[in-house]
């Protein structure tokens, strides 16, 4: 299995002056974020016992915790080094797998999430009777990212280190027709996966806003409306992952079918740009989590409530004797403005 080919090694022998700040921000904010999510999934589970949508944003954040955290102390360590530190042959192989692994799994469990809501919502009675194949969907993702992560360890494709050789991943920078390939394959399945999520979630948002009134699940209005906050609130939260996630992934999935159809594919700051777009969404995805929470969302649903319905909100306005002071003063809609006069 080739590591480099010979125009990749002509680029990556040139001086590199990318600055190591990015990769430090990304790897603590990635790291401690994702750490932070587990720590409140824990913290919380007698509220949201292990429901199955809990179940897969822990997956979600044991994977890019992973992620992040075998990769980011080796590539700021060369970062560190003013770009002397070499990578060794083995360390390539197993960032190839590292990031493969960790890009499908976490696609394939947001896809998951999505079509968990969707079967929730659509055919709620089923749904109750299966939420126990959770573990069982969650552990199929693994294997399955597992076993297309390891083609190229298996002599189907290659890897290559990437500018500025402080990354690698699969070869989608080479002109071999067994890399192009796989790079299709690759490519060709996250947008599949990500056609299908995006699918769902439509489906799903278009259900809460038709919940059917006669669902025997519903029994009266006060159930119809406490189920649509919920499914409203997971809604919520899984539209903003999604868009994110397709923010984050559709550069690096256009660098790879740009580079496999391409008759002199690149290896630069395109592809550096690309990978950072598509980390960025393992190190924004617990954050959204965090700030999304449904207890915060309730706090500051209550918040608006209480301020809409004050009957002590201060008005500022304008007197004669503050025009000549050049102070403000200061009334409440409770009180009449007796004093105020015409601007």
């Amino acid at each position: 299995m080739e590591t480099l080919n010979s125009s990749s090694t002509r680029k990556l022998n040139e001086t590199f002056s990318e600055s190591i700040i990015p990769p430090i921000l990304q790897g603590c904010f990635g790291i401690f974020g994702n750490f932070f999510a587990l720590f409140l999934l824990f913290y919380h589970s007698k509220i949201h016992r292990w429901g199955p949508f809990y179940r897969y944003i822990c997956a979600l954040a044991i994977t890019d915790f992973n992620g992040l955290l075998f990769h980011y102390p080796v590539a700021i360590t060369r970062y560190a080094s003013n770009f002397s530190f070499e990578f060794p042959e083995e360390y390539c192989y197993f960032d190839t797998f590292l990031f493969s692994f960790s890009f499908l799994s976490s696609a394939m469990i947001v896809c998951a999430m999505s079509c968990d809501r969707f079967f929730a919502v659509k055919y709620p009675l089923n749904y109750r009777c299966h939420t126990h194949k959770t573990k069982q969907v969650i552990a199929t993702i693994w294997l399955f990212s597992a076993a297309v992560a390891s083609f190229p360890l298996l002599g189907f494709g290659s890897v290559q280190m990437y500018y500025p050789k402080t990354w690698c991943f699969i070869n989608f920078a080479s002109k071999r027709r067994l890399d192009r390939i796989n790079t299709y394959f690759y490519a060709s399945l996250c947008l599949f996966i990500l056609c299908i999520t995006i699918v769902t979630n439509v489906a799903v948002i278009y259900s809460i806003c038709n919940l059917d009134k006669n669902d025997p699940i519903l029994s009266n209005e006060v159930d119809r409306r406490k189920r649509k906050i919920d499914e409203t609130y997971i809604v919520t939260l899984m539209m903003t992952i999604v868009i994110l996630f397709s923010v984050c992934w559709i550069p690096l999935v256009v660098r790879m079918l740009i580079n496999a159809s391409a008759s002199n594919p690149e290896n630069g700051p395109g592809e550096l740009l690309a990978v950072r777009m598509t980390i960025s969404n393992a190190i924004v995805d617990p954050w959204i989590y965090i700030i999304l929470r449904k207890e915060n969302l309730v706090k500051i649903s209550k918040l608006i409530q209480r301020v809409r319905k004050s009957k002590h909100i201060p008005v500022i306005f304008t007197t004669k004797e503050s025009n000549a002071t050049g102070a403000c003063a200061v009334s409440n809609l409770s009180t009449p403005s007796t004093r105020s006069t015409q601007l």
